[in-house]
């Protein structure tokens, strides 16, 4: 199983709506549409999924969880805010969600929505313990550093294709004033630096992440690598780490070459995907980001 995942911030609501619109079509869309009775259950047949994780992105009262319609006026009380769209039927019996997701709604018998979570109480300033919270399953603090549930995902069934990472965290930057609370669960924790993320910060830029340097041919970087492996040899784990640490690290450096040497690569690439496909997933960094997912994921 290959898990995508992406940090969305700041976006732009109309055009969160029109690229996620599109993007949980097309998920939803290669899905077999199937009923199956509620006392069966049906053999599991995803093989990867495709996280988007919309940082202080979307609300839910004005996408998936509407309330009463309350058009919005300027300066009128917080209590009084509820939800900003109006409420339009869905293919499923009494279930709504918010206008302006009409696409979406025509093919919700497809997938699952879950109103029910509640959020413990960990402090309504730093999101990112929140986020520490929904990313590991741990809340903080911690006296071990939690793996991501990517990288639990990725130790647990493994890699598909041999050449791919099994976890990929596509848009996450690092750039925000609580970069290093982010940092600190975007990793592989105590389940060791060979099922942490691949991280690509730039979707436009990801083929930079899998192919040698500018100039660099296969048999100068085949010696860069050896000179490498040297180095990692001689470095802290492999000193003083123990035997785990010292094979997460070297199975690490075999996985990152056998991708940057092998044809699957070309799956990064999105000059690659037909103008129309393009078009379609728009050309910012969000719908890029979805697009470069949708090629990893049938890479396998």
């Amino acid at each position: 199983m290959n898990f995508k995942t992406f940090n969305i911030a700041n976006r732009d609501r109309r055009e969160f709506l029109k690229t996620a619109s599109a993007a949980t079509l097309g998920a939803l869309a290669a899905g077999s549409g199937r009923t199956f009775a509620a006392d069966e259950h049906p053999e599991a047949t995803a093989d990867s999924v495709i996280l988007l994780w919309m940082g202080g992105g979307m609300a839910s009262t004005e996408t998936f969880d509407p309330k009463q319609h309350v058009p919005f006026e300027k300066g009128m009380s917080p209590e009084k805010v509820l939800s900003t769209f109006p409420a339009i039927d869905t293919v499923c019996d009494h279930i709504k969600i918010s206008e302006g997701l009409d696409r979406i709604a025509s093919v919700m018998d497809r997938g699952t929505l879950i109103r029910s979570y509640t959020a413990g109480d960990l402090g309504h300033i730093l999101h990112s313990r929140h986020q520490y919270h929904w990313h590991t399953g741990y809340a903080p603090p911690l006296t071990v550093a939690a793996p991501h549930i990517g990288s639990v995902v990725a130790r647990t069934l493994g890699q598909r294709n041999p050449a791919m990472p099994p976890f990929i965290d596509i848009g996450q930057r690092f750039t925000l004033g609580e970069r290093e609370e982010l940092k600190a669960f975007h990793t592989a924790g105590f389940l060791g630096s060979e099922y942490g993320p691949f991280l690509i910060p730039y979707p436009n830029q990801a083929t930079e992440a899998v192919q040698p340097p500018s100039g660099m041919n296969l048999e100068r970087f085949k010696k860069r690598y050896a000179a490498y492996k040297k180095i990692a040899a001689d470095s802290p784990i492999a000193r003083h780490g123990s035997d785990y640490q010292r094979e997460s690290l070297s199975r690490s450096l075999e996985n990152a070459y056998r991708l940057l040497s092998s044809p699957a690569a070309k799956a990064f690439d999105l000059s690659l995907e037909p103008k129309e496909s393009l078009e379609k997933y728009d050309t910012g960094r969000f719908g890029r980001g979805c697009l470069l997912a949708r090629r990893l994921v049938e890479e396998g």
